[in-house]
């Protein structure tokens, strides 16, 4: 990059190529590559521009994703030969933050009396995740598993109509050194979002706020002694899962589907999400087989290269017992359904270590 700009030619600074780049978004997820500190270098010769960017990612589709995206926004800022350098990131592990912020997974502790951290999480809202995540949470107690469920969906907390914990916001109380005190729904502990919004609260929280709050909803909760901590995130990859991950250490993530092929691909989403955030997949959990069709759930397993947990067979009497507040493993262990989350229970506990 040794030619000079002519004398009419427009000529590029750091701050301007810096402002465009913030405009490209990593691929699934809400936040740019200036923001998780992913441009280590920026070279200048009037308007040639050499980017050099720090990746660490297994998915071999996001680079070129990212490369094209970052030639099109210096283009846009009046770059005319855009050169992009991909590598490893040089210095940290974990994606990075402007070198004037902290490190986001400085501050990541491990939960001192939960052995595992589950989150469940699915790329669109409808396929049955919060239900999913609460009979799962109840076939893990009777594989022997002490288990406790953490309701993250702050824009849509439902597990406590699920469960029947619909005066939660009386029962809920805090120590005198702040901790909250987890609700027992059907003898599981259970915090949730709802506790505190209120049933006509709308959760209109921008990043900043929900960062906050999911942290202090992941540590500052008085857990008693736990196998599995189920946390059933909120549909898609925002901020509520960049927070987790960041504040708690996740033993692993669990992907929800429904059998069609759309759903599939917002399944794959969020999937790809929790290998962004370091997070190991457990598997991919498929919802409502039969009327829906079926085979997704497999697809999108063998697109992340993971395991395919099982299948839910649609089941209309499941909506009935989740309004009513029971799960359907409680209210009928003899059903199909039951069956199903009993051997979904069983690959997950063979998946963790």
């Amino acid at each position: 990059m040794t030619q000079l700009p002519l004398d009419n030619e427009q000529i590029l600074d750091e701050s301007a190529v810096r402002t465009a780049l913030a405009t490209v978004k990593y691929p699934g997820m809400s936040r740019d590559i200036v923001a998780f500190g992913m441009v280590e270098h920026i070279s200048l010769c009037g308007t040639q521009v050499k980017v050099h960017l720090g990746l660490r990612t297994t998915d071999p589709a996001i680079g070129p994703r990212i490369r094209d995206a970052v030639t099109a926004a210096v283009q846009g800022a009046g770059g005319t030969h855009v050169e992009v350098e991909i590598g490893p990131p040089s210095i940290k592990q974990h994606p990075k933050v402007p070198k004037a912020a902290p490190d986001p997974w400085s501050e990541q502790v491990k939960l001192g009396r939960v052995r595992h951290v589950i989150a469940v999480g699915a790329g669109k809202g409808g396929v049955g995740k919060s239900t999913v995540a609460a009979n799962l949470a109840f076939a893990l107690r009777a594989e022997g598993m002490r288990v406790g469920l953490l309701d993250a969906d702050i824009y849509g907390p439902s597990l406590p109509i699920l469960l029947g914990v619909t005066d939660g916001n009386k029962r809920v109380s805090m120590t005198p050194e702040q901790n909250i005190v987890p609700v027992e729904a059907h003898g599981v502990p259970l915090i949730s979002f709802g506790f505190f919004l209120g049933d006509e609260s709308p959760a209109i929280w921008r990043g900043p706020m929900v960062s906050k709050a999911v942290t202090q909803f992941s540590r500052g909760v008085l857990w008693p002694d736990l196998d599995m901590l189920i946390v059933d995130l909120p549909p898609g990859t925002g901020d509520t899962p960049l927070s987790l991950a960041q504040a708690v250490h996740l033993s692993g993530g669990i992907v929800v589907t429904q059998p069609q092929w759309l759903a599939g691909v917002e399944a794959q989403k969020a999937g790809r999400m929790y290998r962004q955030l370091d997070v190991p997949l457990v598997g991919v959990i498929e919802n409502m087989t039969g009327v829906y069709g079926h085979g997704a759930g497999e697809a999108v397993a063998r697109k992340l290269e993971t395991k395919y947990l099982g299948a839910v067979s649609f089941d209309a009497r499941m909506i009935a017992e989740g309004d009513t507040g029971t799960p359907t493993v409680l209210a009928r262990p003899e059903s199909e359904a039951a069956a199903s989350f009993r051997a979904i229970a069983k690959a997950v506990i063979e998946a963790l270590p």
